[in-house]
């Protein structure tokens, strides 16, 4: 004796494989955008970044680090001197971009022999500069901002692929 039994779907997995990429797309956009954002207001509130040392509050005082020499800055804000970093975080298709210099703050540094620093730092020259990474904690996990849209944006999706696949 055969047993027939017979399956409707009323989802495709072609439909949403055609339309995979702009599903998708939409969802890592949304996602570098708020890891851009959440870098900025990590910024702005200097939440969970290293203090600035004496040395650099100093050097920004007298605005040892302007090119165009004028008032020295007060602000003990780490990463947040001119506004210059923070304005230059953008998200893109592809993911964030942000001002070059970026990359000695998220990786640290060791301090160089240069003209600059023996004129305005010689003690330091050498010395290791620690992180200071707007994206993730010193643990390497994102940053509260981030994660708090994580659900969000699983929604966002979730509700996409449904509506892209159902026949």
């Amino acid at each position: 004796m055969a047993i027939k039994t017979r399956a409707t779907s009323n989802f495709r997995f072609s439909k949403l494989l055609d339309a995979f990429d702009d599903v998708f797309d939409s969802y890592f956009e949304q996602s570098y955008e708020d890891l851009a954002q959440s870098a900025r207001n990590t910024i702005k509130n200097s939440t969970g970044l290293r203090k600035l040392t004496k040395g650099t509050v100093e050097l920004r005082k007298r605005n040892a680090y302007r090119k165009n020499k004028g008032v020295g800055s007060t602000s003990n804000t780490p990463l947040l001197h001119t506004g210059k970093l923070l304005k230059s975080i953008k998200a893109t298709k592809d993911g964030v971009e942000a001002e070059d210099y970026l990359q000695y703050h998220i990786d640290g540094h060791t301090i160089g022999k240069s003209k600059w620093a023996e004129r305005n730092a010689p003690k330091a020259i050498g010395k290791e500069v620690k992180p200071r990474n707007p994206f993730f904690t010193a643990k390497g996990n994102f940053r509260k901002d981030f994660t708090k849209g994580r659900e969000k944006r699983a929604e966002k999706l979730i509700k996409k692929i449904d509506k892209v696949w159902r026949v």
